[in-house]
């Protein structure tokens, strides 16, 4: 197996940092796919079983290296997947904000690396400076390739637009201090209602005039997770009580460059928060839904 790329670019070597720093923040591990075109960061739960993912991000090489070379283990499975600390990798590209070059190869040293030689400018003129990270990985067998396959999510019952992530991370964060959990929904009128319940208060926020991209609408709205304060029909809301913490951790995302982000929610089940980027990144966070 070989890897070798390399970005000259600022802009997309801001974006790397943005999204290996996001990517941390959710996980202390993930899994690195390498293939031809794309690059993949995959975290996935411990003993997850059948689930999607909880993250699912790539990019394309071609949009962030100037150079991209790479050989898999046979003709047949050409891809390379590697477990890394998504701590240290973040670590080692703060100093991509000033750098001048970033070559990322794999590499054998006392055990399989991912080693960044950053080339940095220096204060003497016309001279530059290389600092160099090796980072352990681990080369996953071949045999559990299987369990970072791209998810394949259920039709969403409804498909709205967020309104921005910093705004909501300060609504999130407060009501993650109140209740482990929030339950969200979404109306076919472009209404969001966040909501969390303990033992002695209810509290709901509310965002109208959002963008609703599609709406199929729940099988079953029995039993409806909110207790509506206006006249909405009820068969056109859909809801999802999910991990509050889950959702505050996406919601670091807001570093990376973004036009929107979408909120898929499958009613009862599983939401998805999906970032649309200005470097074509898909950015996915998967959370599943609270049942009792």
């Amino acid at each position: 197996m070989k890897f070798r790329a390399v970005m000259v670019d600022p802009g997309p070597m801001r974006e790397l940092t943005h999204i290996v720093n996001t990517i941390s923040k959710l996980s202390k591990e993930c899994v690195l796919r390498l293939s031809d075109e794309k690059i993949f960061f995959i975290v996935s739960e411990d003993n997850s079983g059948p689930t999607p993912p909880v993250l699912w991000c790539e990019i394309s090489q071609s949009n962030f290296f100037s150079e991209y070379q790479m050989i898999g283990i046979d003709e047949d499975h050409k891809d390379i997947y590697l477990g890394v600390v998504s701590a240290s990798f973040a670590k080692s590209l703060v100093t991509l904000k000033t750098a001048k070059m970033l070559k990322i190869k794999l590499t054998k040293k006392q055990c399989p690396c991912l080693t960044l030689d950053i080339e940095m400018p220096s204060s003497i003129s016309q001279q530059t400076r290389q600092v160099s990270h090796d980072i352990p990985v681990v080369v996953v067998p071949r045999k559990l390739w299987g369990e970072f396959n791209e998810p394949k999510i259920p039709q969403p019952d409804i498909s709205i637009e967020l309104p921005p992530l910093k705004q909501l991370r300060n609504t999130i964060d407060r009501m993650k201090s109140m209740s482990s959990e929030i339950i969200i929904s979404a109306s076919a009128e472009g209404r969001l209602t966040l909501q969390i319940k303990t033992d002695t208060a209810k509290v709901s926020t509310r965002f109208r005039g959002l963008n609703v991209e599609s709406f199929e609408g729940p099988i079953d709205h029995s039993d409806s997770e909110t207790e509506s304060q206006t006249c909405e029909d009820v068969s056109k809301i859909c809801s999802c009580r999910i991990d509050a913490k889950k959702f505050s951790m996406f919601l670091n995302a807001e570093q990376i460059s973004h036009n929107r982000t979408l909120c898929h929610i499958i009613h009862k089940r599983l939401v998805v928060l999906h970032l649309h980027t200005k470097e074509n990144v898909n950015f996915q966070c998967f959370i599943m839904g609270i049942v009792y």
